[in-house]
């Protein structure tokens, strides 16, 4: 089976490399071309900001950086016979790229917040609400990913709500330093001057979007901060619910998982519950089918949420969450997202 051929918008940043990491080996997806500011850099000139070495067939790649803001790129991306494009870029230049790439008959998978909201692009967690992958008629599929601190809170969410109606959301992040992108990783005083900081419009971004996927219409107190943790996001969060349910019967909801793995990025759980504190140097990589850790190779490596039933009392149930920031939350729930187009058969429409 040939491969679909696919592009990244975006080089350098986070995201842009663990989709690169991700694609580099991907069964359904071949990665031909990548946009960027550093026009005709070879891809594997390009500094490495992930932990893992960048895979070897990127560093024997021949693929050069297109220029991301050439009014051309659709067309150059055509000329690879690329598919599918896969987002990495901050929301205003995704503002207006993204449409002009789905325009030209492109598929767009995008980890930007820049259409998330917009009523006719589909918002979607694969394995929460896939129902509402759609494409717009006569366009190409336009489809969005959510903010990364949503699914330790989705995940849990979204089976609670399932049986028991939700009254309020009380919810505390602690959120790694590699949500806030490789430059605050490596410099030392804006990382200090982020430390313990409320996250500007995270809040409200986590709200909007967590109600447009379930519509819970529900009451929210959310706060969020940055931690001096690299990779992983935390949450404390209470639910209070109309019922009065016991411990015994919200834990077997949340142990009731689905056992499948139709998709390569699909982990064989999507949420593991575990008796102690969710900690990020034990559980970060939960998901993981393979040893010694290659993210390059083995695809569910830090997919799945891992879930701490705290207690419930009196309508009120507490967790805390933890997932893999720019894994589960970021890239490879783009790319998630775009199996689950695949195994639709949208790419040949």
């Amino acid at each position: 089976m040939s491969r679909v051929r696919v592009a990244i918008l975006g080089a350098s940043g986070l995201v842009s490399q663990r989709m690169q990491q991700r694609l580099a080996m991907h069964p359904w997806f071949e990665l031909v071309a990548v946009a960027g500011q550093s026009k005709g850099m070879k891809l594997a000139d390009i500094e490495w900001h992930l932990d893992e070495p960048r895979p070897e067939v990127l560093d024997s790649s021949d693929i050069k950086i297109l220029d991301i803001n050439d009014e051309n790129l659709a067309e150059e991306l055509k000329n690879r016979n690329v598919i599918a494009v896969f987002s990495a870029l901050p929301s205003e230049p995704a503002l207006r790229i993204e449409g002009e790439l789905v325009s030209s008959g492109l598929h767009v998978f995008s980890n930007a917040s820049a259409f998330r909201m917009h009523p006719e692009i589909p918002l979607v967690v694969a394995d929460v609400n896939p129902e509402a992958l759609h494409a717009s008629s006569g366009k190409a599929l336009h489809a969005c990913a959510t903010n990364c601190t949503l699914i330790p809170i989705l995940h849990p969410l979204s089976v609670l709500s399932q049986d028991y109606t939700v009254n309020k959301v009380i919810a505390r992040s602690e959120q790694a330093i590699s949500g806030a992108g490789w430059k605050l990783l490596h410099n030392q005083e804006l990382k200090m001057q982020a430390i313990d900081q409320e996250i500007p419009g995270e809040a409200e971004k986590i709200v909007e979007e967590i109600e447009r996927i379930l519509d819970l219409n529900a009451e929210w107190d959310v706060q969020t901060k940055r931690v001096n943790e690299r990779d992983g996001h935390v949450v404390h969060v209470e639910v209070h619910v109309e019922d009065v349910p016991a411990f015994d019967t919200i834990l077997s909801l949340l142990q009731s998982r689905e056992q499948t793995n139709a998709l390569p990025s699909q982990p064989t759980h999507r949420m593991e519950c575990i008796q102690s504190e969710p900690r990020r140097e034990e559980h970060l990589w939960n998901g993981q089918s393979m040893t010694p850790l290659d993210p390059s190779m083995d695809l569910k490596a830090g997919m799945t949420t891992t879930v701490q039933l705290k207690s419930v009392e009196n309508g009120v149930v507490s967790f805390i969450g933890l997932s893999h920031n720019t894994i589960r939350g970021a890239a490879g729930g783009v790319v998630l997202l775009a199996e689950l187009a695949y195994s639709k058969k949208y790419f040949e429409q």
